[in-house]
């Protein structure tokens, strides 16, 4: 059986096999009532750096990059006080270099404040990685129904979702996102 490699060229959206043509059912949206969430805590979305067009219509950033974009080497050209929403790409390999260049913003202080949706894989290196620059996890009570780009839930999503925290608002994180799972709070 072949394997296919990823492009980081063409970086995917949520469900997108690498090599793979894009379809509108690759696409995996993260549903606006976590977006709501997300709004509630951080007040607005200045860069979705993983995003398209389509994704916008429901996160609504003040900023976003695309595929053609391409996060991990565009500038994200943020400032101290822009806030961060991340659902990145999960395919094998793009997520870690991801995750690397969220972190790598973030610890510069580049941005204050972050929420980064993922798979649910404490057995992952860019997993391991968040953990320890988190102030706070959500780890989600059921499975997200993503959305596709015309609006329809995905189904067939085998893996739970967390939600990863930075910044100095972790009470809010976890009085708003305890109805979506439960909290572990970073003590450091």
């Amino acid at each position: 059986m072949p394997t296919s490699t990823a492009n980081a060229k063409k970086l995917g959206y949520v469900g997108r096999t690498p090599g793979q043509k894009t379809r509108d059912s690759d696409s995996w949206f993260t549903p606006p009532e976590y977006i709501a969430s997300v709004k509630e805590v951080m007040g607005n979305i200045d860069l979705d750096p993983f995003s398209s067009t389509e994704a916008n219509k429901i996160i609504k950033a003040g900023c976003y990059l695309t595929e053609d974009s391409n996060a991990l080497i565009t500038p994200w050209n943020v400032k101290k006080n822009t806030r961060v929403f991340m659902n990145p790409p999960y395919s094998s390999g793009l997520i870690h270099k991801a995750i690397q260049r969220f972190l790598s913003e973030y610890e510069a202080g580049h941005f204050q404040e972050g929420i980064v949706l993922v798979n649910n894989a404490t057995d992952t290196r860019w997993f391991r990685m968040m953990v320890p620059h988190a102030e706070a996890v959500c780890f989600t009570d059921h499975r997200i129904s993503f959305w596709n780009s015309d609006g329809k839930r995905v189904s067939g999503n085998t893996r739970g979702q967390c939600f990863f925290y930075f910044g100095k608002n972790h009470l809010k994180f976890a009085e708003i996102f305890s109805k979506h799972g439960f909290i572990l709070r970073h003590h450091p």
